[in-house]
C-alpha cells in the first residue's frame, strides 16, 4: 500500500465588486481576500499540508487566491496548473481535475468556486453532513486510491474544514 495522498478543495477568496461593467471572470481579489489567501497559505504550512500539485480556475480571483497562498508557503507557479473547466464546468470538473492530477503528487490542491466546490465536496463527503463554503474555506480528504484517477467517494476520507475566521 502506497502513502496517502491529501485532496485539499479551495473556494477562492473574498473577490472585488467595486466596478459593477468587469466581466466576472476578471474580478480580482478584495483587500480580505488578499489578506485571507496568503494567511490559509500559511496555514497549511505549518499544519505540515503543503500541495505539490495545484489546479486552479483560470478565473482572476481563483488565480490570485493561488498564487497568494504557494508564495506565503514558499512555493511558486511551476507548481499550478490553470484549468478554464473549473470556472465553466461544474462539480464533475473538479473531480475530474483529482483524477488527472500527475501521479508524482502526494498533495493536490483543486480551486474554484461555488456552487461547484461545494457540490464535489458534498459528493464526497457523507451525505448526511452539510458543510457550507465560503469565501477562502478549505476542506481536506485523504484518499486511499492507488492511483489519482481511481479517487472517487468510495476511497475517500473527510479530515476537516476550515475557514479564515478559524485561524485567526
Amino acid at each position: 500500500m502506497s502513502e496517502k495522498k491529501t485532496i485539499l478543495f479551495m473556494r477562492h477568496a473574498k473577490s472585488s465588486w467595486a466596478d459593477s461593467a468587469q466581466k466576472d471572470f476578471d474580478r480580482p481579489l478584495n483587500k480580505r481576500g488578499k489578506r485571507d489567501a496568503p494567511a490559509m497559505g500559511r496555514y497549511l504550512k505549518e499544519q505540515g499540508v503543503v500541495p505539490d500539485y495545484i489546479v486552479s480556475s483560470a478565473a482572476q480571483r481563483a488565480r490570485e487566491t493561488v498564487l497568494l497562498l504557494a508564495y506565503a508557503q514558499g512555493q511558486g507557479e511551476n507548481i499550478i496548473s490553470w484549468n478554464e473547466d473549473l470556472y465553466y464546468e461544474g462539480a464533475d470538473a473538479y473531480l475530474q481535475a483529482v483524477r488527472r492530477a500527475p501521479e508524482s503528487a502526494l498533495t493536490i490542491l483543486v480551486a474554484g468556486h461555488n456552487p461547484s466546490v461545494e457540490r464535489v465536496v458534498a459528493r464526497l463527503v457523507d451525505k448526511r453532513t452539510n458543510l457550507t463554503f465560503t469565501t477562502a474555506n478549505i476542506a481536506c480528504f485523504e484518499t486511499s486510491a492507488e492511483r489519482w484517477k481511481d479517487t472517487g467517494p468510495e476511497n475517500c476520507t473527510f479530515k476537516w474544514l476550515v475557514t479564515p475566521n478559524d485561524i485567526e
